[in-house]
C-alpha cells in the first residue's frame, strides 16, 4: 500500500465548450500524456485553495469561478490517494509558476469534441481527465 496526500484535479473551461489541457512527461509510463492540471494538497490546505494554486502553477490561468464536481479514490487497491475534482470557469491567462522539478511540455486549449475524439482514439488515457469530463457533464 502507498500512502499518498490528498490531491486536486481541475477541468479548466474556456467559454462553453473549450478545455485547457497540459502535456507532461510521466515517469512511471515513460511517455508524455495530455491531462487536466492536478497536484497534491499542501498539509492543511483546503481543496479549493489547492485547486486555484495548481491551476495557476501549471497553466498560468486564474479562475473567477471554481466549483467542486466530484471526488474519488484513484487506485484504492494500491494507494490512499484521494482526489477532489473542480470545474474552473471565467479564466484569465497569466504566467505559469511551475514547482521546482516540474516540467509541463505544453498548455493547449481543445474543443470538447476534440477531447472526446482523443479519448475514443486512445490518445487520452488519464483516468482523472476522463472522470472530470464525466463529472462535469461535458461528455
Amino acid at each position: 500500500m502507498v500512502n499518498f496526500p490528498k490531491t486536486v484535479g481541475i477541468l479548466p473551461l474556456v467559454g462553453k465548450n473549450k478545455i485547457v489541457l497540459i502535456k507532461q512527461f510521466r515517469f512511471p509510463i515513460k511517455k508524455e500524456i495530455w491531462e487536466i492540471p492536478a497536484g497534491k494538497l499542501d498539509k492543511g490546505e483546503k481543496p479549493e485553495i489547492g485547486a486555484k494554486r495548481e491551476l495557476k502553477e501549471e497553466t498560468g490561468y486564474v479562475a473567477k469561478e471554481l466549483k467542486k464536481i466530484g471526488e474519488f479514490y484513484l487506485s484504492p487497491g494500491y494507494s490512499t490517494e484521494y482526489m477532489y475534482l473542480f470545474l474552473a470557469k471565467g479564466l484569465k491567462k497569466g504566467k505559469q509558476i511551475l514547482d521546482r522539478g516540474e516540467k509541463i511540455e505544453e498548455v493547449k486549449i481543445f474543443s470538447r469534441k476534440e477531447i472526446l475524439k482523443m479519448i475514443k482514439a486512445g490518445k487520452i488515457l488519464d483516468a482523472k481527465t476522463i472522470l472530470a469530463l464525466f463529472f462535469s457533464g461535458l461528455t
